[in-house]
């Protein structure tokens, strides 16, 4: 036998897949994502399970739907009785160890008015957790996590012990920022030093533990989990004014683009100086993240791991970030929101290869399971693709999005090769469109007559779907 396979899983939080040179953006420059696909396969049409942060990083991590796994919204824990692919492969006699934004759980209060939780921001900062403690966590063996996006994680766990150490100077000036000029916002820059910056910790630590495994020749599992580039849009400079607003990608629909939209959809009054605002700080944070997916891919060269370590580079959900005059996340399962960067490098697979087979993050888990030969539990919803992320063909002829909110909104998305259609489960409206056109979402086709027969198929796909892929963990007992 050969030597097993290592696994490198690096992860942004709110990333578009057009938000890298590779992903088509002429203006971005992001050469180490560049680079990563230039020796790998780059996958056009990678759809998440869910739109916002925690239930699809739970699928990322266990390879199950939110509606199985449990985390089916923001502020719903992962149970901790799931199982996550460092469990699987930590029974092989993989290291496992994840650096950087968890979300498995929520922040939580005890009786006594005082926060708990090892995700708790509060908790760090009232000093209830130890610092010393590094996992186990949901099967990684050892972790060291970030809590809280842009200045709010500079006092937070274990990044907060790294910058204390080495630049001190940074926490006395975490609060103290410059508000953009064009008053979008959540558009700053942050005073501290870009040093110190969470985007340079990973790159650091993550690089470090690369040398730790080289060294002791033992396979591993690492998954670095950037906070970039979620908002507040606040890069530290020089990144701050890396890019001119004026040369930034605009979107390519406008607010008029929802005339045919469902009630949901709302313009949200945003100026154009502050939405160019946005994405220039918003390319200056994947910059930054770029940088340090460099410094760990320098690493695993100058090591001699690149030849046994399957790097993958996905986020786990986009942003609106203007499109339609919408940001953020919200109940619009727009291509800017749900279709994600998805880069493989395989050892031995294809290079500088584009592949437009449908994937899903709940496919993430089974790839990796069937590239290290291990067989791919039956709870596991996703489909292994293995195939596909070294260069062939894909395995999938739909991929499937769901979403709902504490508040009754519920939706269901299926994506085909040339289809997509939205459901609104008890409205009388939904969204149908035409992947093939020019601007797939510019008209919404769900109420015409000549498509009547075709949304009809999509959504009896879509309901086998809900009916058929029930949670295998929970089947009767031989026996009982």
């Amino acid at each position: 036998m050969g030597k097993p396979l290592n696994v490198l899983l690096i992860t942004t939080d709110q990333m578009r897949r057009d938000h890298m040179g590779c992903g088509g953006n002429p203006v971005i420059r992001t050469p180490s994502l560049d680079r990563l696909a230039a020796g790998g396969v780059c996958l056009d049409r990678a759809y998440v399970s869910n739109p916002v942060c925690m239930p699809n990083r739970a699928t990322i991590a266990t390879g199950r739907l939110p509606r199985n796994h449990g985390c089916w919204c923001n502020g719903v824990d992962l149970p901790d009785c799931e199982r996550t692919i460092a469990d699987a492969v930590n029974e092989r006699g993989y290291q496992t160890a994840f650096f950087g934004k968890p979300h498995f759980r929520i922040t939580a209060n005890r009786f006594d008015g005082r926060a708990l939780g090892i995700e708790c921001g509060p908790a760090w900062e009232q000093g209830v957790n130890d610092p010393s403690w590094c996992g186990p966590y949901y099967g990684f063996q050892y972790v060291q996590i970030s809590v809280g996006h842009g200045y709010a994680n500079l006092n937070r766990a274990h990044l907060h012990e790294w910058v204390k150490k080495n630049y001190p100077e940074a926490l006395a000036r975490q609060f103290d920022w410059e508000q953009s000029p064009t008053g979008a916002p959540e558009c700053f820059t942050p005073l501290y030093p870009a040093e110190a910056h969470s985007s340079n910790w990973l790159g650091l630590i993550g690089g470090d533990y690369l040398r730790q495994r080289a060294d002791d020749g033992r396979p591993f599992l690492l998954w670095v989990s950037f906070p970039d580039p979620h908002h507040p849009f606040c890069p530290p400079r020089p990144y701050d004014k890396m890019y001119d607003p004026g040369q930034v990608v605009m979107p390519r629909l406008a607010p008029d683009s929802l005339a045919d939209k469902p009630p949901q959809f709302r313009e949200r009054g945003w100026r154009e100086d502050q939405i160019r605002d946005m994405i220039a700080r918003t390319y200056g944070m994947v910059t930054l993240v770029d940088e340090n997916v460099g410094r760990m891919l320098d690493v695993l060269v100058e090591t001699h791991l690149a030849d046994s370590t399957v790097v993958i580079f996905t986020s786990d959900h986009g942003d609106l970030m203007g499109d339609m005059g919408l940001t953020h996340k919200g109940p619009w399962l727009l291509e800017g929101l749900i279709n994600v960067p998805m880069l493989w490098r395989v050892p031995g697979g294809a290079r500088a290869a584009r592949a437009e087979g449908l994937f899903s993050s709940a496919d993430v888990a089974a790839t990796i399971l069937e590239l290290l030969g291990v067989e791919v539990p039956p709870a596991m919803d996703g489909i292994a693709q293995g195939d596909l992320v070294r260069g062939g063909p894909g395995r999938r002829d739909a991929a499937f999005v769901e979403y709902r909110t504490p508040a009754g909104e519920n939706l269901r998305t299926i994506v085909t090769p040339d289809r997509k259609l939205t459901y609104y489960a008890g409205k009388e409206y939904g969204e149908l469109y035409d992947m093939a056109a020019e601007l797939p979402e510019a008209r919404n086709l769900y109420d015409d007559p000549a498509f009547a027969a075709e949304r009809a198929g999509l959504e009896k796909r879509l309901l086998d779907e809900m009916v058929l892929r029930e949670d295998y963990r929970r089947q009767p007992v031989a026996g009982a």
